[in-house]
């Protein structure tokens, strides 16, 4: 069974065509505690994890994705019998273009914040339920020529009940590849699509209109060594906008099902805190939130990766 779920997934993050929806920057990775064994007690802050990359992007629409740098960090507020764990976390992307004398123009950033509640259930599967703040704001969104020569800006925001389900596999397809994939499903309360121009308003994606995501992802160590691994992670992440606008009606009736998509092949290294990675990889939007007027893009990427073992898994 596990083995037909995984085929799935690859199958139809691949497939997928028709990308737009909304970013996050914990996109290419899994917030997650390292579990320790089942405890009588309870520990109250005593793990915590941080991660920092830089991504190089190759081929955007307008070069809007030429860098990527993200940072953030998790923290633990408690941790009950081993398997239970409550944690918050709060990241941030800078975007920039290369249009400048440094070839690097910030013109946007996206904010990501959350409180998670985490259960490890057994060796092959855990679960989460949480609820996550995302926004993206724009920098500079004075700079003449930043949007078709003509001043614009654009601010999104996207608040919303989370869940995940992650399943461990020591195998793949009958393979040695040390396999774990995760269901992520999230429905949105709080949506903001505000646009400068006013009169960009209504076209394209309409933030405000969203009411679910869902999305899947798969991360799989093709080779690996005692401290090092090569390793493929592809995420997708399936979106629902309404032709409704309200809180409740959202809900009854899908006028839009769109897809973002992220991919990388890379090699870690893991020490006794914290590993490093290096990666190359591509994303796909239709709608990449930079632009009043939605925009599509699709571009390569090389990145870097810094990240603390205890509240990240790969």
């Amino acid at each position: 069974m596990f083995r037909k779920f995984l085929f799935i997934l690859l199958f139809t993050c691949w497939s997928s065509v028709s990308f737009a929806g909304p970013i996050f920057p914990t996109r290419g990775f899994l917030l997650h505690p390292k579990w320790f064994g089942k405890a009588d007690t309870t520990s109250i802050f005593d793990h915590d994890g941080y991660w920092a990359q830089v991504q190089r992007g190759f081929g955007s629409d307008s070069d809007r994705w030429g860098w990527s740098i993200t940072t953030g960090a998790a923290f633990e507020f408690a941790r009950y019998g081993g398997d239970k764990s409550l944690f918050g976390f709060a990241g941030m992307e800078l975007i920039a273009d290369t249009h400048n004398d440094i070839t690097f123009n910030p013109h946007g950033a996206m904010w990501e914040e959350g409180l998670v509640y985490a259960v490890h259930e057994s060796d092959r599967f855990d679960w989460q339920l949480g609820t996550i703040y995302r926004c993206r704001h724009d920098i500079d969104n004075g700079d003449p020529g930043q949007y078709s020569d003509v001043f614009g800006g654009r601010t999104l925001i996207y608040c919303s009940l989370s869940a995940k389900a992650i399943w461990n596999s020591p195998t793949l397809l009958g393979m040695h590849v040390p396999t774990r994939a995760w269901l992520h499903s999230d429905a949105y309360l709080i949506r903001e699509d505000y646009r400068l121009p006013f009169s960009d308003s209504g076209i394209g994606t309409e933030f405000n209109h969203l009411a679910w995501s869902f999305g899947e992802s798969i991360c799989s160590k093709i080779a690996e060594w005692e401290r090092s691994s090569v390793y493929l992670m592809v995420n997708s992440n399936f979106s629902a906008f309404s032709p409704n606008s309200g809180f409740l009606n959202r809900f009854g009736s899908v006028s839009k099902l769109v897809t973002d998509y992220h991919g990388e092949l890379g090699y870690s290294y893991e020490g006794r805190a914290s590993r490093i990675q290096f990666y190359l990889g591509s994303e796909r939007w239709q709608d990449d939130g930079q632009t009043p007027i939605p925009r599509s893009t699709e571009y390569f990427l090389l990145g870097v990766r810094v990240s603390a073992n205890e509240m990240i898994t790969f």
